[in-house]
């Protein structure tokens, strides 16, 4: 690489790291403001604030707007060369435009690089501790009770539930089917479904069982019944928000027993799953895009660049989020929603790139 290319990349990053740190400041201040209470109600240890939970906030906020602090420190770093006619003065020394997006490329890349290690190992572990001081001293109620559980517990056999209280262990209005080879061989009714702990297994109350073979049925009843069901109590407790704590191999098994069980969540598992592949390559959408908008001098200065960068970043954002809604509702695909707004995005900057000033 030529000296033009070091001064670039080292441009480019150290203004990605000013952005990325001032934002990171103002977003601990936001923070804490919307905090502060529970701090006062329950008084956690300062030291608990900084380095169990602060010290993990950092990493979760860079996973969430990583790419947006790429796009606004290329926009600023780069309208700033223009607005110098440098530049110009580098494609009139006979540079293609092809070869002046290789350090912003370089650059990119190594950030991109960054970005795939935290999201697959450093923010999932993270997100354990955060989530850990947030449940301890921030949190007014855990998630203590699921309602209209609908699991598949081993093949062939579904489980149905009104609801299932985890602090108690206790499950209400049981349903449950047994099928082979497609025929549906026994059913059994229970008011409720009791773990015990020392046994170390369910017990049915107030239950009723159905046993088919061909046209005839057995039917039996009883007030209590012991049962080993392949399931635990916490199995029935979900927790979506949660998913970001798993590290690639840990959500990837999550997903194989989901699947196994018949969860209605299974797409929003893999939305979080291909966001974890999509977001680093949005990195390299957003420095096309970036560089192409504000390659041009303006009148109007850096200003006019970063209130386009902005509109464009709002836009980013929006398209994101919808299109991942629609994938953990099933409208589409999740792999499809998760990477068609950098589809989209890539399209519109290889569009300015190509009529860029060459």
């Amino acid at each position: 690489m030529k000296l033009l290319d070091w001064y670039i990349i080292k441009r480019f990053l150290l203004t990605f790291v000013f952005a990325l740190g001032l934002f990171s400041l103002i977003a601990i201040f936001i923070d804490i403001s919307e905090k502060i209470d529970d701090f006062i109600r329950k008084k956690p240890p300062l030291t608990a604030i900084i380095f169990d939970y602060y010290i993990y906030f950092l990493p979760w906020f860079f996973g969430m707007f990583g790419p947006i602090f790429v796009f606004l420190a290329c926009i600023f770093f780069n309208s700033k060369l223009a607005q110098n006619t440098e530049i110009i003065a580098m494609l009139n020394s006979g540079m293609n435009y092809r070869r002046f997006l290789r350090p912003y490329f370089i650059s990119a890349s190594f950030l991109a690089f960054v970005f795939i290690v935290l999201n697959t190992w450093i923010i999932p572990i993270s997100d354990k501790h955060r989530y850990a001081f947030e449940e301890q001293w921030i949190r007014e109620k855990k998630v203590t009770e699921t309602q209209n559980i609908r699991v598949q517990i081993e093949p062939g056999t579904m489980m149905h539930m009104e609801s299932f209280n985890y602090l108690d262990s206790i499950g209400y209005n049981l349903a449950m089917e047994r099928f082979e080879n497609g025929k549906l061989r026994m059913r059994i009714f229970a008011n409720r479904l009791v773990w015990n702990k020392q046994k170390q297994m369910w017990s049915l109350e107030n239950y009723q069982q159905r046993l088919f073979n061909g046209n005839t049925q057995q039917i039996s009843k009883g007030a209590i019944k012991d049962t080993i069901l392949p399931i635990q109590p916490s199995e029935f407790i979900v927790k979506t928000q949660y998913i970001s704590s798993m590290t690639n191999p840990e959500l990837n098994e999550y997903i194989r027993k989901e699947k196994e069980k018949g969860s209605p969540h299974i797409s929003k598992y893999y939305v979080e799953l291909y966001k974890r592949t999509a977001s680093p390559f949005s990195f390299f959408v957003l420095t096309l895009l970036a560089v192409g908008v504000s390659s041009r001098k303006s009148r109007g200065g850096t200003g006019v660049h970063l209130g386009i960068g902005i509109f464009l970043t709002f836009a980013f954002l929006l398209s994101s989020q919808v299109f991942n809604t629609f994938g953990m509702t099933n409208v589409m695909h999740p792999a499809i929603a998760v990477w068609i707004s950098n589809a989209l995005f890539m399209i519109v900057g290889i569009y300015v790139a190509y009529t860029s000033p060459k």
